[in-house]
């Protein structure tokens, strides 16, 4: 038996992670979440989901995630645990073609001819007439009839078959499949008008073949770089702002379904000693230079001290700076419509920052002449 993983949803989700007035897990197609070790799987429609610690995230949507629930995809049909294929079709596990496939005439063993008797003749001699009296009895050396010998049905003889089942087996109450299922294969021997043999893979219904050929959508949070603006290299008594630049979290779809990260807040530590760290909703707002206003909740803003001479970053000095980053994994079942949150992720970045001070620059001046001149 052969392991072969589904290229295309998924686990059964046991609680809901969302945010206040956010969450709609207890509705039908909302996502649900469980966590494994350092990942969360969880389900929203026909698709399972899937988060690592690290800020990686996917899906695999069974019928490419337009059904709203696996019940709906399956048409009130079971889930589909097995299925038979011709032998050598390991590399077509789940066709596209749902057409039958000429497997040819059902082999049969046909049971010996048997020959019709032949009548043995009338071993009594005929008598010979001594008068031309009318003839009386029954003649002999006539043929009797004999009836038609039963021939027995052919027999169905048993054939080589490669037979897919999907494993593990599904959840039995959402019939959501496992993050992880697998198509183990083997090759079985089997009648081919055994009513109890599994179905072949045409015999499925559409939304057994859409249930088990699934499409798989990978994303992840884009690590960006921690930056002051409006300048790069703060001096003493000046605001700035941290932010978080170029970090992102696309947005991948299959079908209905959709996941997506969404940078939630930034937590900085500005490096010097004895101070707070500060924080702002978002990746924090970039200051234009020669704005007055660097104040408010999406405002990570700070003021040196001290400069970052004798500071305790790698680079020569600098200070260790370093920004905390929530990111929210969300996923949707109404492309995009409503949004619930599978789980929050946290990623540090860090950046050496040069403080400096205030140079004043001294020009003397010299003496005037009563000419004007010096």
């Amino acid at each position: 038996m052969r392991a072969r993983t589904l290229v295309v949803a998924l686990a059964v989700g046991l609680s809901a992670l969302a945010a206040p007035g956010d969450a709609r897990a207890a509705e039908a197609g909302a996502a649900r979440s469980r966590s494994a070790g350092g990942d969360v799987h969880g389900t929203a429609g026909s698709c399972a989901l899937w988060s690592s610690a690290a800020g990686a995230y996917g899906m695999r949507c069974a019928g490419g995630g337009t059904a709203r629930s696996y019940a709906e995809l399956l048409g009130g049909a079971p889930v589909p645990a097995c299925w038979l294929l011709p032998a050598g079709s390991e590399h077509d596990l789940t066709p596209a073609d749902a057409r039958p496939v000429d497997l040819g005439p059902v082999p049969t063993s046909q049971p010996p001819a048997v020959p019709e008797p032949v009548p043995a003749p009338d071993p009594s001699p005929t008598p010979v007439p001594t008068t031309t009296a009318e003839p009386t009895g029954t003649p002999t050396g006539v043929p009797t009839a004999v009836p038609a010998p039963v021939v027995p049905p052919p027999v169905d003889l048993p054939e080589q078959f490669l037979r897919v089942c999907l494993s593990p087996a599904p959840d039995a109450r959402t019939l959501a499949p496992a993050w992880d299922t697998t198509l183990l294969t083997s090759t079985v021997t089997l009648l081919r008008r055994d009513p109890g043999r599994p179905r072949f893979w045409w015999e499925l219904t559409a939304g057994q073949r859409r249930y088990a050929t699934r499409a798989e959508a990978r994303g992840g949070i884009v690590e960006g770089t921690l930056a002051t603006t409006p300048s790069r290299t703060p001096r003493i008594g000046q605001t700035v702002g941290f932010s978080a630049v170029a970090a992102a979290a696309p947005t991948i779809a299959l079908g209905r379904s959709r996941m997506r990260g969404v940078l939630t807040s930034l937590e900085v530590q500005p490096g010097e000693p004895g101070r707070r760290p500060v924080t702002c909703t978002g990746p924090g707002r970039e200051l234009r230079a020669g704005e007055g206003d660097r104040t408010g909740p999406d405002v990570c803003s700070f003021r040196y001290e001290r400069t970052s001479a004798a500071g305790t970053g790698q680079a020569p000095d600098t200070w260790a700076v370093t920004g905390t980053e929530t990111w929210r994994i969300e996923s949707s079942a109404d492309e995009g419509a409503t949004w619930d949150v599978l789980r929050e992720v946290r990623r540090s970045v860090r950046v050496d920052l040069r403080v400096t001070e205030v140079q004043t620059l001294v020009v003397p001046v010299s003496p005037v002449t009563a000419e004007g001149n010096p």
